[in-house]
């Protein structure tokens, strides 16, 4: 349960206002105003999942989700012998075409858009939609011509006959002006018509119809004669051409009629990507992603940003101070403490605010390491709360804050309380709130509060699943650093701070000798212990910072010396290159000066020159023998690794094969134990019965039961002849030895 006094105090409203700029339909930005925390936790998991497939996946590849609301066209549409208009089929088809657009991207990419996938469950892709559409309307919001045979003819006459109009008109007009009857201004139009601008005194001279006059009454217009009739056969074609493009629009709207559960369900999901859209920029604005959601109760916040101080800082250019957060089953409470003005309120919102938006599916400004979960019920109490119109103070109201949060609170609740137990006498309200606190604990609930009640902070030390947590301050000029440190309450250093606020020193010691002496023995003891914190905390982080600093240092130095090492390996081989073409120049500048003083023929320098070619290429097919030698052996190497990989990959797969078939033999071999074992003490209770049962040496004889020793099937003796039966088990006929059956039934014989 998350009530609307929870999200008024955590102040979700202006995190959805930040969101609805970025919303490019007025369906999206009413969908954004409806934003609420999820009930429904599998709805909520899916809603998060798509949200971080969008962020990861999307890009600037996804098609736009923008459109225009029209839901009265495709109410009208639905009605059967119904028009659109074209603004109204414009609308439908700019929804048919991203809808489309929206469900092949997603399609297309389905391995990566796995959970936005379920989004268009239930809707197909409509291409025929807008290729009906298409072919009637042209981009611009015109029929086209090529909608019907008609229409094209009908407007070719338009068009013949508006050519006669303004040929007509122009010889008209410049006659008249010849004759000296036109004003300066020659013509105007008036309800889509051409006039003549008429001197007021030649009014009679031109024949045609009146269509008004100038202010001034000095100027008449008047439709040429010869104009007028051609513009009545324009009206009757005009009036053609809206007949049949409303016949057209007609037959249209019947095509596309039997699509309008896909534009419902369209408009539904550019509705959802566009609300999707609108959240992803928004979280790249404050630096936004979806942390780890644990199913146990685990909260781990790491450079966690309140998202609307973040913007307010920036606007202003003001650094905002990320916080690191740990709620866990062995430390569910934080108690904050600390002097006012610090940041424990801003980090006790941070916490709540940031919950309440990722269980209405939105990403956070945490690092993306960080670790969440989630709440049944979120309960707050932030802010002076008197309730003017129920006639309750402060404290009244808190405490009816109180009975309702004890009415709800359990193991699976979020508490988060400001200024826990103020309003009230110290000493009186501390105890209430002691109280309160023990309960919470008792309950197992989860949450952080504020407090400058010193009772709060030692009961928390007495809890072992809660901890003490203070804001750390400059420990000279007592200026807040907006930094969270866990494992000890903080000094609200009351008397300091009013000594830096211009309170004489005679008035703080009176105020000390009325404070008891413990109070205060105990309060300067938290304040020098947290100075003491302040100055470790600091030195730290000038340690990690000059350590962070060697070690950039040190990785610059590795490179360059790498970069270093690099140049000269690559000048040595410029220069070992330059050295070889120098000898090779020499050699050729040396034959070049034998035969320019012929000192050598023409012959033996050709031979020597080809003999300086000869060497360098050999080299160069030495070096070339030897790359190609490494190549090979290199691919040889290569070769062998795979031929290895190869036989070891079917060593694994026989021996899977043998375990499996060895796996099956043993199934059977234990089947068939299970399977013999009944049969097999059957046959031992028989050659029990056997050896217990008599044996009577009396002869077998025809028409006998019998059975072979050991066997199970029973035949009857047909015949005996020498010593060896034939018995016949009804399907088939055997001979057998006479010794090797046994008697199973003797057939009754008549006495002689």
């Amino acid at each position: 349960m998350i009530d609307a006094r929870t999200i008024e105090d955590l102040e979700l409203e202006k995190v959805k206002a930040a969101i609805l700029p970025y919303c490019r339909s007025d369906k999206g930005r009413k969908l954004c105003s409806h934003i609420r925390p999820f009930r429904n936790l599998a709805a909520l998991s899916t809603e998060l999942r798509q949200t971080d497939e969008y962020m990861r996946h999307a890009g600037s590849a996804f098609p736009s989700a923008e459109f225009s609301t029209a839901d009265n066209d495709i109410k009208l549409l639905s009605k059967e012998g119904s028009s659109l208009s074209i603004d109204a089929l414009m609308r439908i088809y700019e929804i048919a075409s991203r809808s489309n657009a929206i469900i092949e991207h997603i399609l297309r990419y389905e391995d990566f858009f796995t959970h936005l996938k379920k989004k268009i469950s239930d809707i197909t892709p409509c291409p025929e939609l807008c290729r009906s559409i298409d072919e009637v309307i042209d981009s611009d919001g015109t029929v086209k011509d090529t909608a019907s045979d008609a229409l094209k003819e009908i407007r070719r006459t338009i068009s013949s006959i508006r050519g006669s109009i303004d040929s007509v008109f122009r010889n008209d007009m410049s006659r008249y002006r010849a004759d000296g009857f036109l004003d300066e201004i020659g013509e105007t139009v008036i309800d889509h018509r051409r006039v003549l601008a008429v001197s007021a005194m030649y009014r009679r001279r031109v024949p045609g119809m009146f269509m008004g006059t100038s202010k001034t009454g000095s100027i008449v217009y008047i439709e040429p004669e010869s104009t007028s009739r051609l513009s009545g056969a324009l009206a009757d074609a005009l009036a053609e051409e809206k007949k049949e493009i409303y016949r057209i629009l007609t037959a249209l709207c019947a095509t596309i009629r039997p699509h309008t559960l896909f534009l419902a369900k369209s408009q539904k999901l550019l509705t959802e990507i566009d609300l999707l859209q609108a959240k992803a920029r928004y979280a790249d604005e404050i630096g936004a992603c979806l942390p780890k959601v644990s199913r146990s109760l685990k909260m781990n916040l790491i450079d966690a940003y309140h998202p609307i101080l973040l913007l307010a800082n920036r606007s202003e250019g003001r650094e905002t101070f990320p916080q690191n957060i740990v709620l866990t089953p062995s430390r569910r409470i934080i108690a904050i403490s600390g002097p006012n003005a610090g940041g424990k309120s801003i980090t006790l919102k941070t916490v709540g605010l940031l919950q309440l938006m990722l269980q209405c599916g939105l990403p956070v400004p945490v690092n993306p390491e960080s670790t969440m979960c989630l709440f049944n019920t979120i309960i707050t109490d932030i802010g002076d709360n008197q309730s003017i119109e129920n006639h309750l103070s402060t404290y009244s109201y808190r405490l009816k804050k109180m009975a309702d949060f004890l009415s709800v609170c359990d193991d699976k609740t979020l508490f988060l309380i400001d200024e826990f137990g103020t309003g009230s006498d110290p000493d009186l309200g501390g105890a209430l709130a002691s109280v309160f606190l023990e309960e919470f604990y008792r309950r197992g609930a989860y949450g952080v509060l504020t407090t400058h009640y010193t009772n709060i902070k030692l009961l928390v030390e007495k809890l072992p699943e809660a901890v003490n947590a203070s804001m750390l301050f400059d420990e000279k000029t007592l200026s807040p650093l907006y930094r969270l440190f866990v494992g000890q309450a903080g000094s609200s250093f009351t008397f300091e701070v009013a000594q830096m606020n211009g309170i004489s020193q005679s008035l703080i010691d009176r105020a000390r000798s009325r404070v008891e002496h413990d109070k205060i023995l105990l309060e300067r003891t938290i304040a020098s212990l947290q100075k003491e914190k302040s100055s470790i905390v600091e030195k730290s982080r000038s340690l990690t910072s000059a350590q962070k600093k060697a070690e950039s240092h040190a990785t610059a130095l590795e490179k360059k010396n790498e970069k270093i090492h690099s140049k000269l390996e690559s000048y040595q081989a410029l220069y070992d290159r330059n050295v070889k073409e120098v000898q090779i120049g020499r050699k050729v500048s040396s034959l070049a000066e034998a035969y320019f003083y012929k000192k050598t023929s023409k012959k033996d320098l050709a031979a020597s020159l080809m003999k300086i070619i000869e060497m360098e290429n050999a080299r160069r097919g030495e070096k070339l023998a030897a790359a190609i030698k490494e190549k090979e052996r290199q691919k040889a190497i290569e070769d062998e690794k795979q031929r290895e990989r190869l036989i070891a990959r079917e060593r694994k797969r026989m021996a899977e094969e043998a375990r499996r078939e060895e796996e099956e033999r043993a199934r059977i071999e234990a089947q068939m134990q299970k399977e013999i074992e009944p049969i097999r003490a059957q046959i031992a209770e028989e050659e029990a019965m056997r050896e217990e049962r008599p044996q009577l040496n009396m002869p077998l004889g025809v028409g006998d039961r019998v059975r072979l020793s050991g066997g199970f099937s029973v035949g009857v003796i047909d015949r005996i002849e020498k010593g060896r039966a034939t018995v016949d088990y009804g399907w088939f006929t055997t001979q057998v030895a006479v010794e090797e059956l046994d008697l199973v039934e003797r057939v009754k014989r008549d006495k002689k």
